[in-house]
Order: C-alpha cells, then structure tokens, then sequence
C-alpha cells in the first residue's frame, strides 16, 4: 500500500526528528524499557501488539528512525510524522483520520522512565505504532481519528492545551526545578477552572483515553493490555494489572463520564470484550456529535467553540465563518457571525458570497418555523416575521439554489428590531434549510486559513558525564571494541557517578564473574534510596537472569 500524504494544513505540525541528537543515554533509556516491557508483555498483552512489533521493524536495541517505521507501517496503508511533543487535539485526530501517526519525538529522562505525562517516542513508537499492524484495529484508530477531527472544543480549552503542554515539557527538561514543576502544575489547575460543561472534544478525548491509550481486553478478572499508554510504561504495564486498579467492564457512557489524570498512573481502567465493540461503541458515540445531529444542537457547540465553524444545511449550503453571539427565542435563532464569512457548496465558494462580500461578519436568521415560510416565498413578496421580541421586515428579492434545492433568499430594504432597537440592512441573505451538519474548520480548499507558524520546543539535554560510557559499552556490546575495556568502565562509574544505576545494569549485562558481585553490591546501596529505584533495579536484574551469589 502507498504511503499517506500529509495534507497542506497539517503541515505545520510536523518537525524533524534530529535523529543526532539523541544522546547514548537516551537510546539506553529507550533499550530498557523496550526490553523490559517486552519481558513482561509477552505474557500481558493482546496478541495483536506482538504479532505488530515483530512486523513493525522496530528494534529494541536503538531509538528508531521515523522516515523507516514509515516505510514498514505503510504495508497497512499507514505512514508516521514526527511532531513536537504534545500537539492540539484536532491536529492529533486529523492525522489519525487521514492514516497518518504522529510520533512525538522526544524521549524521556531516566527520572521519569517508570511514566511520564508527555507524549515521546517510546510512547508513540513503542506504544501505538506495533498494533496498527493488525487491520481491524487500525481501521478503528483511523475512525477515531475522523469523528474526533470533527469535535467542538470550549474556547477556554486551548489555554488548558497551553498548560498542558507547558507542563510536559517542564517536567522532562534537565533544568527544571521542583519549583517549576509546581507552578506549571498550579497553572494547569488554574486554567481548567474556566472550562465549564464538558465539551465533544473533551468526550472524545476521555473516549480515546480509556481505549486507544489505557484500555484493557477480554476477560475482566484476566484481562490483556491494547492500550498505548500501558504498552510503552515499565511502570503502568505492571501496575495496571494489579488489584490496585479497579477494572470496570467497558461501557460507552460511563467513560465518557469518566475523568482522566495525565499526571500519574490510572487508579481505575476499562476492560472492552473485543475490538468490534470498541468500533460499535465509537460509531454510537458518533452519532451524538454536532457533525452527525446538527440542528440547534450543533449551533450551540458552534458558538461555544468560538473559532472557525462549519454549518451545513439540507440544500448542501455550507456557512463558513466565526460564530460568536447566539440569541434564542420560541423557535428562532439570531447567531451574529464575526470576521470573513462566506457562503459555499460542492467545495467552492459562492459567487457573490466570498469573504470579500460578507468581511464584517453575516447574521443568520434560522428556524423551523421562519424556514417553512422561506420555502414557500416568492420573489417580490413582502416578508413580515415576528417572534415574541423580535421582528423582521424585508422585500425578496431573489431565491437562489444549490443541488436544485432552494438554499438563500436574498431580502432587501430589511428591518431587524429586537427588544426596540432597530437595524436596517440593504441586504439581509437569509439561508433556507435545516441545519444538518455542524463542525470545526472547513473542507472547502479557499476558505482554509492559512495555518499559523508553529513554534518548537524541543527538550535540548545536554550530554553527562555518563553519556561516554553508555557509548562505549554499547559498542562492547555489539562487537565493535574490546572486551577488555569493561572493568575500566566499571570503576569509573563506581567511583565517578554514584547515581547512574541504569548504567550499572548495562554493565552488569556484559561483566564477568569478578565483576559481577561489585556490581550488584553496589546496585542494592542505590535500591534503598527510594521506591522507585528499588523496583527499577530489581526488575533490570531479573531481566538479566542474574543472581547475586
């Protein structure tokens, strides 16, 4: 299969991977987890996952390369991007839905290697891309990806996205005090208090989350692991089959009622029968949404996103501007659109309907009833609408269609009073039809706005002390320089870096007998120094196969 093309207005999202920049650190963080999960996964998780990793071409050896997983993803029609840690909601959905993974590109910090909270390749790669491999999953990915690039977000959730994302990247940066990770975590807080109800791209998102990212499959006393987030984690693939984690058969409305905590481990998570109710559970859900039901439903989402929407009406008109004011009276709605707005069908634009006609904003005037009355109307009729404050007054002038079917009727010399303050307009165009389909952005080419300038952050680690080492026993490793180096290496650490335990245990991999027991000695000092610690160690021994004696 051919590779999918990434559309124009994407674009902007993608970032080079700067492959050279990862440091030997990084790859040995991306080894230990790769080779610890798949220790533990070959007993956890759905067959699906391991039957996709053994086709995927990704190694647990080394940090992959996204331009290659692309080309071996693309024999099931999928291809990769790489993207700048955690992108908007929409932009992650749109990719999705046009077969495209986006691969946040930086990896964690050996801090964090048990969970983070920020998107990275392990998490991408290691997580999401092995299962894509199995047809009727990622048919289900993809789909997921176009109902959720079609969800109304609140206004106020893109300053949480700000937050968010600017939490991600304080918590994996070398520099970051506790100080900063707390007042990044203090912002966040801050910033959802102004979102009020629960938008559909927050439905979706809780959707996503509790599938895609943390679901789990089967049987609900001994479930299997799908989701991305419990794949790529040494510390959640572990944890989440533990009792400590309540298991709830899965169930489309209590996760969409469910919060979800980015910043820590799952206390509860979903067990779905298979993955044909996760694609009939995702359909069901679609059915609710604005681009599905419309009507005055999908206006209300409309005006409450605030940004660039799409209304859609029975004739195939499509009204494309920024909603921002809506009044609702018995059966009627004023909704005052702001900005360039135009009239388009079948993917272009209007004549005479462009943004350079209506660059001020449009009013819409739509109702069952008022939309009954513009059906019948002829031109050179006087129309007189009244409804309880408000009145409209206007000559037709002209009814023009769309697809044969009645779509605008053109007023002129046209009063608008409301609550006794009266507007006079030369022209009011008034659109005929229901409102079948509403959703955010537009599908017409000439009316996409150009995509603004994405600025990068990229987490820059500067290289450690350690760095050298980690090279220099992978090269050992792989048959690239001397046996013979290795206790040299080993006392330079043991004297030099007291807390690099993950290096401890590269080098415990390759020593021999003599060295081994120091090794391990010194491995149980730095067990005791927190929790964590102590079960990062004992699992990489375990893994080793290697008792100390």
């Amino acid at each position: 299969m051919s590779t999918p093309i990434i559309p124009s207005h994407l674009q902007p999202h993608v970032a080079p991977q700067h492959y050279e920049d990862y440091t030997p650190t990084d790859h040995a963080v991306w080894r230990y987890v790769m080779r610890l999960n798949l220790n533990t996964l070959q007993h956890t998780a759905h067959p699906a996952y391991l039957e996709g990793l053994a086709a995927s071409g990704i190694s647990p050896e080394r940090i992959p390369d996204v331009r290659e997983m692309t080309a071996n993803l693309s024999r099931g029609g999928w291809g990769t991007v790489a993207v700048d840690g955690l992108i908007p909601g929409v932009a992650f959905f749109d990719f999705q839905g046009h077969g495209l993974l986006p691969i946040a590109t930086d990896i964690r910090k050996v801090d964090n290697i048990l969970y983070t909270p920020a998107p990275d390749i392990l998490h991408e790669a290691a997580g999401h891309a092995p299962i894509l491999m199995n047809p009727t999953y990622a048919e289900f990915v993809r789909r997921f990806g176009e109902i959720g690039a079609h969800a109304f977000n609140h206004k106020a959730e893109h300053d949480v996205f700000k937050a968010l994302k600017k939490l991600t990247i304080v918590k994996e940066s070398p520099f970051s005090t506790p100080e900063d990770i707390e007042q990044a975590e203090i912002g966040l807080a801050e910033t959802r208090t102004h979102v009020t109800g629960i938008s559909e791209a927050n439905e979706i998102s809780r959707l996503f989350w509790w599938t895609v990212e943390f679901g789990l499959i089967g049987d609900l006393d001994d479930p299997q692991i799908y989701g991305a987030g419990l794949l790529s984690s040494v510390g959640e693939s572990r944890h989440c089959l533990t009792d400590a984690v309540k298991k709830h058969p899965f169930s489309l409305a209590k996760a969409l009622a469910t919060k979800h905590d980015v910043t820590s481990m799952q206390k509860e998570l979903f067990v779905c029968e298979s993955f044909e109710q996760l694609r009939d559970a995702l359909e069901e859900f679609a059915q609710t949404m604005s681009y599905v039901r419309g009507g005055r439903h999908g206006l209300i989402k409309a005006v409450e996103s605030g940004n660039l929407s799409t209304l859609v009406f029975t004739s195939g008109l499509s009204l494309v501007g920024v909603p921002a004011a809506q009044e609702t009276f018995e059966t009627l709605d004023l909704v005052r659109f702001t900005g360039p707005t135009a009239l388009a069908a079948n993917g272009e634009v209007l004549e005479g309907q462009s943004q350079t006609e209506h660059p001020n904003g449009f009013t819409l005037l739509h109702g069952e009833e008022l939309n009954a009355v513009l059906e019948q109307v002829e031109v050179g009729e006087r129309l007189d609408w009244v409804e309880v404050t408000l009145q409209l007054t206007g000559h037709v002038a002209a009814i023009e269609q769309v697809n044969g079917k009645r779509a605008i009727a053109v007023l002129k010399d046209v009063r608008l009073t409301k609550d006794g303050v009266t507007e006079l307009f030369d022209q009011l165009d008034l659109v005929i039809g229901a409102i079948t389909s509403t959703f955010p952005g537009t599908e017409v080419e000439a009316l996409k706005p150009i995509p603004e300038t994405v600025e990068f952050e990229r987490i820059e680690r500067p290289l450690t002390a350690a760095d050298p080492i980690f090279e220099a026993v992978r090269a050992i490793r792989e048959g690239q320089a001397s046996q013979s180096r290795l206790s040299q290496l080993i006392d330079q650490t043991l004297v030099q870096l007291p807390d690099a335990w993950l290096l401890r245990l590269e080098l415990l991999e390759l020593a021999d007998e003599v060295d081994q027991p120091r090794l391990l000695d010194d491995l149980e000092r730095l067990k005791q120094t927190s929790p964590e610690r102590d079960e990062l160690i004992t699992r990489g021994i375990k893994m080793l196969d290697l008792v100390h004696s």
